[in-house]
């Protein structure tokens, strides 16, 4: 049996490639390779990134490993401040990739030429809604959102750690675009 030379070249070349992928990405090392669906694979898929502000002592993106629940992310980022109201959030929730996380302080009050106003649980000093804080009552008042909407946009919020920004709010079932743009301009974060 003949070996050709051009065989000989062809499988040195596979073995010389197996070896420096085996060296290149050994075994446990975070690597990501990307098929054509352009899925993740290799160690971050068992993690996920979740983007946590608020009252919380190391605020930031955090890599973390799938079905952490928000009060384990809250130890990750360093334990809460001392202003957190951790009632406001559901703390079992599990968090999901691309999440953001806020984490809310106790209302205080503001004094406001004689009035006193509560600000971070009801409406912000310049009078406009906190979709992140607001009472059931006080999400009524915004314009097409009735108790039903209100009550969603609440679990909305406690199951998703917040909203990270105006726009999050049509995430929930029933708010479009049309809902958004009369709401936009009496509401805020």
């Amino acid at each position: 049996m003949k070996i050709k030379v051009k065989h000989l070249l062809y499988v040195g070349a596979f073995i010389i490639c197996s070896i420096c992928g085996f060296l290149m990405f050994p075994k446990g090392e975070e690597t990501i390779v990307i098929s054509g669906s352009s899925t993740i694979s290799g160690d971050f898929a068992e993690y996920v990134f979740v983007h946590i502000t608020g009252e919380v002592n190391e605020p930031g993106i955090k890599k973390v490993k799938k079905q952490t629940r928000i009060f384990e992310l809250i130890e990750i980022a360093g334990g809460e401040t001392s202003d957190a109201d951790l009632s406001k959030i559901n703390l079992a929730s599990i968090v999901k990739d691309e999440q953001k996380v806020i984490i809310p302080s106790f209302p205080k009050e503001i004094e406001d030429n004689g009035a006193i106003i509560y600000n971070g649980g009801s409406k912000s000093v310049d009078g406009l809604v906190s979709i992140n804080y607001g009472t059931k009552e006080q999400l009524e008042t915004l314009t097409g959102i009735g108790p039903q909407m209100a009550q969603k946009i609440i679990s909305y919020r406690e199951e998703n750690g917040g909203f990270g920004s105006l726009e999050d709010i049509k995430n929930v079932s029933g708010i479009g675009e049309a809902k958004y743009e009369k709401i936009k301009n009496d509401i805020t974060i």
